[in-house]
């Protein structure tokens, strides 16, 4: 029988990757206008850009049928100067998602300068120095041990394109570095083939480990033209490199099936990044993508 789970989304398809940023949308548009694409879901997204209190979270999120699937952290975790304030959001993240009872933490470096302009390029993206790769590794077990012991919160380490964690050979090697039974693995599939990774394989490689799912797309075309043209990651997403599920290089037919041979029974959470001073439109898209989902019988229905 195929296995099913929660369809999400998450504030940054609607262009909110940080949360103090003057053009993000108002909070209350982006829940109202998830539950009105079809959602029974919502991520986090950057903490304090929701309501932080949990009881009036709850109450926002339950007038319109959602409830929250996980948290995440966005941040440089190779600056140990940003450290101290990295724990601080790994605190207060992991409170709301124990209160809410949704125990998943993504856990991504967040697109710097110096790596986010080799977006999609691995054979001209520096990478760090295995004293400095050490050291992120460590950070990253420090605040899963964080996660777990503190609030029972399990963490996912997220491949992200722009990112120290990025490529095929990076994302292998933070697998067998981080311990197993700490964390897991978050596969979005939109990053992975940004990246130029199979997601599909990705899936079937890692299967054990996975405990969380992004589900997002791009569109060949912009893509071929940023990795041309050495576009940075941000100036891709103005460009529109990533695009509803049904439009881009990801087959997610395999993606299901893949998923259902693993007996995946986590979150799927769709994205798909937006710049908020654009003319996209994330109800319109989200509502896109959420049906392709239906129309191709990927399960909407949490079984466990």
């Amino acid at each position: 029988m195929t296995v099913a789970y929660q369809l999400a989304n998450a504030p940054c398809s609607w262009g909110v990757d940080f949360a103090d940023r003057p053009e993000n949308p108002a909070w209350t548009k982006v829940l109202d206008e998830a539950a009105a694409a079809g959602f029974s879901a919502i991520d986090l997204g950057p903490v304090d850009y929701f309501p932080t209190d949990p009881a009036r979270l709850r109450d926002e999120l339950s007038k319109r049928n959602l409830r929250l699937s996980a948290g995440g952290l966005f941040d440089p975790l190779t600056d140990e100067r940003s450290f101290d304030a990295v724990v601080d959001k790994t605190r207060r993240t992991c409170s709301i998602l124990e209160d809410l009872q949704a125990p998943r933490l993504v856990i991504i470096d967040c697109v710097s300068d110096e790596r986010g302009r080799y977006a999609g390029r691995p054979a001209d993206a520096p990478r760090l120095a295995p004293e400095d790769w050490k050291a992120m590794i460590r950070r990253i077990v420090e605040l899963a041990k964080i996660a777990k012991n503190d609030y029972g919160v399990k963490s996912y380490l997220h491949a992200h394109a722009g990112c120290y964690i990025e490529y095929e050979d990076e994302l292998d090697r933070a697998m067998a570095d981080l311990p197993e039974d700490l964390v897991g693995l978050c596969v979005d599939t939109g990053h992975s083939a940004y990246a130029g990774i199979d997601p599909i394989a990705l899936i079937r490689r890692y299967g054990n480990r996975i405990g969380h799912m992004h589900l997002k797309n791009i569109d060949k075309e912009v893509h071929a033209a940023c990795v041309a043209d050495k576009t940075g990651f941000f100036d891709a997403i103005a460009r529109g490199i990533f695009c509803p599920l049904g439009k881009g290089v990801v087959d997610f037919v395999q993606v299901r099936d893949a998923l259902d041979a693993i007996g995946y029974r986590g979150m799927a959470v769709v994205e798909q990044d937006v710049d908020p001073t654009g003319d996209a439109s994330p109800l319109s898209n989200a509502k896109e993508s959420h049906d392709y989902l239906a129309s191709i019988g990927m399960p909407t229905v949490v079984r466990s």
